[in-house]
């Protein structure tokens, strides 16, 4: 199998490529010429993927090729770009066959042909049943077609350092965004550096509008995915509680540009104690061995009204130019769902090397899988949030809400700052969803 890792920069407006090869065409990793195609294959399938544990991809697909008698070419961009960078290529007319992507961007690359639907392949409809309910929506949309597989589930959560927190003088996971300001301060005040910390950066802040108003229990957007949370008075108290953390220092001064390795030294090192991502995050502070490696877990609910958080998965789909999409459907279904043997091959190695959930319900039934996760995190309480607690926002899979998260992102960043106010924020926010959707129609 021939293995690319190209890796693209984003600087200003340009994308630069830096490209870096392991391995050589025709040449195994030995460096002995590798074995010609086998019988009855065409061309090597590609692979496209972001950048996440990129010697597991290889093994994946190295396993495809042993047990499918076929050969891929694998190529792993960075995830911060990587919309952009597939796109360049995409145009360029480079040809893809299965490839990751975000979940909010999969139907606008269905609609222009970038990717293909799966509706009418072959054993679909066995995998649609496997499915959880409650995850369905990331993969079919509102009339019925089938648009990617997944390729992992995850619920955002709250993580927290509880001794920290007793330090400080509370004894329990906060209840409500007042509290969280409230024990904040005192962390603050204690010597805790960054008391609060999420993933703000431009392409992630989209999520954290939907976490801290889903939390509220406020209607964000109705049935017809028409904007509706600026209706609601309580979606004015959150925003200032949000400009309020940043404005007031309770979070990283650099919030909004800060790597996730950055916020990871934080937590470990006790510079912060509030840490909102996706709950396999919570795997790596855990197993550091750090300083604050022990003391550190994840609370029961986002603090807010409902408790509720923001349920995502992102997915896997096959090319649209692909020119033998039944052989990549061979490989799609695999890397998402089973191998040959009727197993979850690559979701329960995910599970127990990266703590990734996956949406199937014999996932879920897979003692080894369940028994990896209590290694590290409080099973129950994570599948109470993912079945309870979490919602999918299906107004993220519509096909206009790439240009909605575009231009809202900019504007969430001004009103953090300071710079636009939360009362004009939320109008321009709701103005924003009306175009986006009104240009599609």
């Amino acid at each position: 199998m021939k293995k690319k890792f190209l890796v693209f920069m984003v600087a200003a407006v340009l994308l630069i490529p830096l490209t870096l090869v392991a391995g050589t065409k025709g040449k195994d990793e030995g460096g002995e010429a590798a074995a010609e195609a086998p019988t009855g294959t065409t061309d090597p399938l590609q692979f496209y993927a972001w950048i996440f544990m990129p010697d597991k991809i290889n093994e994946y697909n190295e396993y495809f090729e042993e047990h499918w008698n076929e050969q891929t070419e694998t190529h792993i961009l960075p995830n911060l770009g990587y919309v952009p960078a597939m796109q360049v290529k995409i145009m360029g007319g480079v040809r893809m066959d299965v490839m990751y992507n975000f979940s909010w961007n999969q139907l606008r690359w269905i609609n222009v042909g970038w990717a293909a639907e799966l509706t009418d392949k072959p054993g679909v409809n066995e995998i649609m049943d496997d499915i959880i309910d409650a995850a369905k929506p990331l993969y079919v949309t509102d009339d019925g077609r089938i648009v990617s597989l997944p390729y992992f589930l995850a619920p955002f959560v709250t993580m927290y350092n509880k001794e920290l927190l007793s330090k400080a003088g509370y004894d329990h996971f906060p209840k409500t965004k007042e509290e969280m300001y409230e024990m904040s301060v005192a962390l603050k005040e204690m010597g805790v550096k960054n008391p609060y910390i999420a993933y703000w950066n431009q392409d992630f802040v989209d999520r954290y509008f939907f976490i801290y108003l889903l939390s509220e229990g406020i209607q964000i957007f109705d049935d017809n995915y028409d904007p509706t949370f600026q209706n609601d008075p309580d979606t004015k108290r959150v925003f200032d509680w949000w400009v309020s953390m940043y404005q007031d220092g309770l979070t990283s001064p650099t919030i909004m540009t800060d790597f996730i390795s950055d916020f990871s030294i934080m937590m470990q090192e006790g510079q912060a104690a509030f840490y909102n991502l996706h709950h396999y995050f919570l795997k790596g502070l855990v197993e550091a061995d750090a300083k604050e490696s022990a003391n550190i877990t994840f609370g029961p609910w986002e603090p807010g009204k409902t408790g509720t958080g923001l349920l995502i998965g992102e997915v896997l789909q096959l090319g649209g130019n692909s020119p033998d999409q039944d052989r990549a459907w061979e490989l799609l279904k695999f890397y998402s769902w089973k191998n040959k043997e009727g197993e979850y091959h690559v979701p329960k190695t995910w599970a127990i090397e990266a703590g990734l959930l996956e949406p199937y319900k014999g996932f879920y039934k897979d003692q080894e899988i369940v028994d990896s996760f209590k290694n590290w995190i409080d099973w129950d309480q994570l599948m109470d949030i993912v079945n309870n607690k979490s919602e999918v926002m299906k107004v993220r899979q519509q096909i206009w809400y790439p240009e909605f998260r575009t231009e809202a992102a900019p504007l969430l960043h001004k009103m953090i700052l300071g710079e636009v106010s939360t009362d004009d924020a939320i109008e321009q926010i709701a103005d924003i969803a009306r175009n986006a959707k009104a240009a599609t129609q």
